[in-house]
């Protein structure tokens, strides 16, 4: 899918005066857009059409750029340092599109 372009996140990740990292951005990106497609509980169809028939509406690709660059900056499920979530940021971001599971729209 990828709506969200590499150079946005090279950018968002301070990556842009280089291109070593440019496959796992990509990677990172395809896994960010799966993420907020699965949390919204919407097809990624439904999301583009909703920003405008080309990509994501701007609050969800905020979502990716902020996921991706998370993945990006912690490589690894752990750390030596205490780390903590702003709070609702993410969730504030994708809720809106959200779909509720017994959503009678079908």
């Amino acid at each position: 899918m990828a709506t969200v372009s590499i150079e946005l996140l090279k950018q968002h990740v301070r990556a842009d005066d280089f291109t070593t990292d440019d496959a796992y951005l990509g990677q990172l990106l395809e896994a960010a857009e799966e993420y907020v497609v699965k949390a919204t509980n919407r097809t990624s169809a439904e999301l583009v059409e909703m920003g405008g028939g080309e990509k994501l509406p701007a609050t969800l690709q905020q979502a990716v750029l902020l996921i991706a660059g998370h993945w990006y900056n912690q490589r690894e499920a752990v750390a030596g340092v205490q780390m903590s979530e702003v709070p609702y940021t993410l969730q504030a971001l994708i809720k809106p599109y959200r779909k509720l599971a017994n959503d009678a729209t079908e």
